[in-house]
């Protein structure tokens, strides 16, 4: 299971890509793609709430989850500004393709949601369903190798857009 750093640099980095003009307010539009990128996992909330793990990884963490999300940020944004919508609904969606295809254990996501509950996983690369159960130094060293892997690739899309733009 990717850690939120893991999610933020993927989302973040699908912004740089896809957001006709994230520099042209500093970074806050990559801050929003972490952010959205992030956003799946507040279905902890009910987790917490109801008292039962079912609900993590169920359906906000399905594709058509993240095509309302999609829909609704381009409802919200306009048809000018579409691209923009798009860029954060990938961000989104990002979020369980990467959980798809890092979790080994706890039984996958709920991609097909609301067409199916089966929970489907690809086990590219497995932490943990709980990653609080886990040593703090497992979790730090995760952590580490999540921002080594995956920081470069923001850097490398933020110096595309820098040079192809000027």
């Amino acid at each position: 299971m990717p850690l939120p750093v893991a999610h933020g640099l993927v989302g973040a980095s699908i912004v740089a890509a896809l957001h006709p003009a994230p520099a042209r307010r500093r970074y806050l539009p990559l801050v929003a793609g972490a952010l959205l990128a992030n956003a799946a996992d507040s279905d902890f909330l009910l987790v917490f709430t109801l008292h039962s793990r079912a609900w993590h990884r169920g359906p906000t963490h399905s594709l058509i989850f993240a095509l309302v999300v999609c829909l609704l940020l381009a409802l919200a944004s306009g048809k000018r500004r579409l691209r923009e919508a798009l860029a954060y609904g990938l961000a989104y969606a990002s979020h369980a393709f990467l959980d798809y295809a890092t979790t080994k254990h706890g039984g996958g996501v709920e991609l097909l949601w609301p067409f199916s509950n089966g929970r489907l996983m690809l086990g590219w690369v497995g932490l943990s369903e709980l990653p609080s159960r886990l040593p703090a130094t497992t979790i730090i060293k995760w952590f580490a190798f999540e921002l080594l892997l995956l920081s470069p690739l923001l850097a490398f899309v933020l110096f595309l857009r820098r040079s192809v733009l000027h």
